[in-house]
């Protein structure tokens, strides 16, 4: 029914009178509920809603490389608008239907949609007009359909959209060598299986976003992307790697004249091209003829227990494993990857530089500030120290270097002022693109797998642990993968030349020091102090009774912790061992040696023994417990052994009777 009297031939009958009285009765019994703002309104954003996926769907199928982003907007956003406006559809006309029953009653009769009569002139009209909006919007949605689709492809879009989100990575990704590589080209490119997987992913973070859950920090993408056969090597091509490439460091020290120190060797790039000869170099790795595959146990890749290389010529296959077990049992549980060129260069392009390498690079481009006294420790110092929010951060580094400079330089202070300016200026701007606390992002955020100085990197396989059947461990020897080129004096003295061979370190190393992995000591921060106590703090703070985790505790110093050095126990020529050490206290106690002999044996198996007790009891322990034990074990019980006793004698009582019960191997000094 459209509202209006049909006309019958009984009907013509009727007198003219009542025929306009009937029309007029049936004129008011119909109501038109889709006549409100509400349902036109949502109308409208139907139609434009699905003009907009229409528009999208078109530009998605006729662009030869399809943006990725593009379904969040033809699948998620316009849907949504779609159903917000249908919801209004049915909004108002519920609302409409009930304000005429409250005004005439049950017994109106209801046009819940406009209905069409081409026969009147006024309908003609109304369609015309629609027929014109249409016209006028198809091309406008196309243009924007078009524009906004290109909008998702950009690094616009990528990385400013969900600002606080994607922030860290946009301004490191800004400042990287891959500034100038669109986005989706690198964590997307092209193909069905992974635009589709994109767009799944893509609708994940969205609402992870809307209902601010997503982590933070975000985690690494590696995982996620697509290898990097389909993506790094659309512009790089490993295979034709080959040869050693110059490299020069620029350093400069912590002391007062920054002295500086450039550092060049040879980097044993090498490739995998027959026709630039044999495999070698560190681009082995990508060797046309091996696979190579390992096993992770964390979410970073750090964990690496198990490898194995496999000869796809001969099918050969060796299995490395640190964990102990034989190499025919069943890999570990982990993340399972086969080595491409992300394993390595994880962090090509999101690059969150270090405070000691970017306070390098600031000084190396600026006299002013390495003329400075003490500018690279300062500056390290104040970068390093964390922050709450960004803001705390800034106004902490201002504080902090004009402070210095202040009370400790009054006339550099004075007449040097600009200098200072511009040194604390420089410091800001590396916290900006490098730290983010409101996202828990800095340098120590996400592990750098290139070189091995700060992070792990190629020490996750190259240290010596991982061996095969027979044995044999992968490669650990520096000279594989690069030599050092250190100035040499002729015997005239007049000129110099250049040696070739290892790295000289500025503080010696000596015995199991001198094969320690750079990343034990080098954390991008603050130096360790050159000493023992410099890098063993905890170890130092845990014999003078002072390291923070246990003050609440009030644990005694150890009896001799000022009397006795490190090195008069630990001979760094031998291995750090209880036969090792055993003997040396002798050297003090050789008036006592039946009291004193095997001492620290003892002390070692009381300790061991109460620490796998305390280990059983974990589960049911507090938090503050479950810390405290992983600091002791850090701090090696040993170096205080009363201290020892007093802490598992608190946090687990249980455990400390059952050990005062076991017979004494030993007595106490």
């Amino acid at each position: 029914m459209n509202g209006e009297w049909v006309a019958t031939g009984t009907e013509m009958a009727e007198p003219q009178g009542q025929a306009v009285e009937r029309a007029e009765h049936v004129e008011e019994r119909f109501r038109e509920l889709w006549r409100n703002s509400i349902t036109v309104a949502g109308g409208s954003l139907c139609a434009l809603s699905v003009l907009f996926m229409l528009g999208f769907f078109v530009a998605d199928i006729a662009t030869a490389h399809p943006s990725p982003y593009i379904g969040l907007f033809t699948f998620l956003v316009f849907p949504s608008f779609f159903f917000l406006g249908a919801l209004a559809v049915f909004a108002g006309l519920f609302v409409a239907r009930w304000r005429f029953r409250r005004e005439f009653g049950h017994a109106a009769l209801y046009q819940y949609y406009p209905r069409i009569d081409l026969t009147k002139a006024a309908h003609r009209r109304y369609v015309t007009a629609a027929a014109g909006a249409v016209a006028l919007a198809i091309p406008v949605v196309g243009v924007l359909s078009y524009e906004g689709y290109h909008y998702t492809d950009s690094n616009q879009f990528c990385g400013a959209v969900c600002h606080t989100v994607m922030q860290p990575q946009f301004t490191a990704y800004q400042q990287s060598p891959h500034a100038h590589v669109a986005c989706a080209e690198c964590h997307i490119g092209a193909g069905a299986s992974w635009y589709v997987k994109s767009k799944l992913s893509g609708i994940r973070q969205v609402l992870a976003v809307a209902t601010n859950t997503f982590p933070r920090p975000i985690p690494p993408a590696i995982q996620e992307l697509r290898p990097a056969t389909e993506t790094c090597r659309e512009c790089h091509w490993p295979s034709k790697f080959y040869g050693d490439q110059l490299v020069t460091i620029e350093h400069f020290a912590s002391d007062e004249a920054n002295t500086h120190q450039q550092i060049r060797m040879l980097l044993k790039t090498g490739g995998s091209d027959p026709s630039t000869g044999p495999p070698s170099g560190i681009h082995w790795h990508m060797a046309l003829g091996f696979t190579i595959e390992y096993v992770a146990t964390d979410h970073h890749l750090q964990e690496i227990p198990w490898v194995k290389m496999t000869d796809r010529s001969t099918g050969r296959q060796s299995v490395y494993r640190s964990d102990g077990r034989a190499s025919i049992d069943p890999p570990p549980h982990g993340t399972h990857r086969v080595v491409d060129c992300m394993d390595c260069h994880n962090r090509p392009t999101h690059i969150f530089r270090a405070p000691d390498r970017a306070v390098d690079a600031a000084l190396n481009v600026s006299a002013t500030l390495r003329d400075l006294p003490f500018a690279k420790r300062e500056m390290v110092a104040a970068l390093a120290t964390p922050y709450e929010t960004k803001e705390q951060g800034l106004a902490g580094i201002t504080s902090a270097l004009a402070g210095y400079y202040e009370r400790n330089h009054p006339q550099i202070w004075t007449q040097r002022k600009a200098d200072v300016d511009k040194l604390v200026l420089t410091a800001r701007e590396i916290y900006s693109t490098n730290f983010f606390p409101e996202m828990n992002v800095s340098w120590r955020t996400y592990p750098d797998n290139i070189g091995h100085k700060i992070f792990a990197g190629c020490f996750r396989c190259h240290d010596g642990k991982h061996v095969d059947e027979t044995g044999r461990p992968i490669s650990h020897e520096c000279g594989t993968c690069h030599e050092f080129l250190s100035p040499t004096a002729t015997d005239h003295g007049e000129s110099r030349l250049v040696g070739i061979g290892g790295f000289q370190h500025p503080i010696a190393l000596e015995g199991v020091h001198a094969a320690i992995r750079c990343d034990r000591c080098h954390t991008g921060g603050v130096a360790p102090q050159p000493t023992c106590a410099g890098c063993h703090s905890d170890v130092a703070g845990f014999r003078a009774g002072t390291l923070p985790i246990f003050k609440p505790f009030n644990i005694p110093a150890e009896p001799m912790a000022e009397s006795v050095d490190c090195k008069d126990c630990h001979d760094l020529s031998k291995p750090a061992t209880v036969e090792a050490i055993d003997p040396r206290c002798m050297d003090c106690h050789s008036d006592e040696e039946e009291r004193f002999t095997g001492m620290l044996g003892a002390w070692k198996t009381e300790s061991e023994r109460m620490l796998q007790s305390a280990q059983t009891a974990l589960d049911t322990a507090s938090p503050t417990a479950q810390q405290a034990l992983t600091a002791l074990r850090h701090a090696g019980p040993p170096h205080n052994m009363e201290a020892t006793r007093k802490l598992i004698a608190t946090l687990f009582p249980t455990v400390a009777a059952k050990s005062a019960a076991a017979p004494a191997q030993s007595e106490d000094k």
